[in-house]
């Protein structure tokens, strides 16, 4: 639900369709949305910034870099008003939109009024719906060129509400995930109960692996399942997202993917 409209949204070197604007889903998490009907093929979104070789991209210090080529990378700097608001864009399984060419992003159908603004980077002109799931499974490298960690965040929603009440279950969850990505479990899993307000009360957890950690809060009210997993060693996010969703019981994600340059 979206609880905050009206906040700036940044464009200095990428394009936002007029009808689009950045909202706050909850205390500091923000995403895109449609302001008003976009007609299927319109143009959503079109990346900017300066391009850089992935050799050059080590030693930059930007807030994102979106990849055009192998070796080339469209950076865009932070400033005081923060990032470019393009990155808000969330990944998801059944997008709204779809990429055209490298920097392009354009509607794959009609976009009602009110929309949350997704894409898949791996549904590109060249590959089907079928070949981009396959190029998923295969488990490619999920780092773009020169990045050194991974964060995956994946909002979760209509999770069964008995399991993420259970403590145990979401510790099991954590087991089986960094089993299936392979990921080095160092210490216990941390399972707590937060929040005052009732609106986000629920489970938090913790769990540290060697290459980093994953963390997550389960809200209650809402049934929707917040979850980070945050690692220097690849995995593939959309792997992650698919066993969380059939973990929770969830109905659909969102999810945004940031390299770490």
């Amino acid at each position: 639900m979206i609880t905050n409209t009206g906040i700036k949204t940044i464009s200095r070197y990428s394009f936002l369709n007029s009808h689009i604007a950045l909202t706050e889903v909850s205390e500091g998490r923000y995403t895109l949305t449609s302001t008003a009907p976009i007609r299927k093929g319109e143009t959503v979104a079109i990346w900017g910034g300066k391009v850089v070789s992935s050799e050059k991209l080590n030693t930059l210090q930007y807030s994102s870099a979106h990849q055009i080529e192998s070796d080339f990378f469209l950076v865009t700097p932070i400033h005081d008003d923060g990032p470019e608001s393009i990155h808000y864009i969330k990944v998801a399984e059944n997008p709204n939109c779809e990429t055209k060419g490298q920097i392009t992003l354009v509607a794959a159908r009609e976009i009602n009024a009110g929309e949350e603004i997704t894409y898949n980077p791996a549904i590109r002109n060249f590959l089907s719906p079928t070949r981009a799931s396959e190029f998923f499974k295969r488990g490619e490298n999920s780092f773009a060129d020169g990045a050194w960690g991974l964060l995956s965040s994946i909002d979760l929603v209509n999770c069964k509400p008995a399991t993420i009440r259970d403590a145990e279950a979401i510790k099991r969850y954590v087991y089986e995930l960094c089993d299936l990505i392979d990921m080095k479990r160092f210490g216990e899993c941390h399972v707590v109960h937060f929040g005052e307000d009732e609106r986000v009360a629920g489970f938090s957890m913790f769990q540290l692996i060697e290459t980093s950690c994953i963390s997550a809060h389960f809200a209650n009210e809402s049934n929707t399942s917040y979850i980070d997993i945050f690692s220097c060693k690849a995995y593939d996010p959309v792997v992650a997202a698919e066993f969380t969703k059939k973990f929770f019981e969830g109905s659909n994600y969102r999810m945004t993917v940031t390299n770490r340059f």
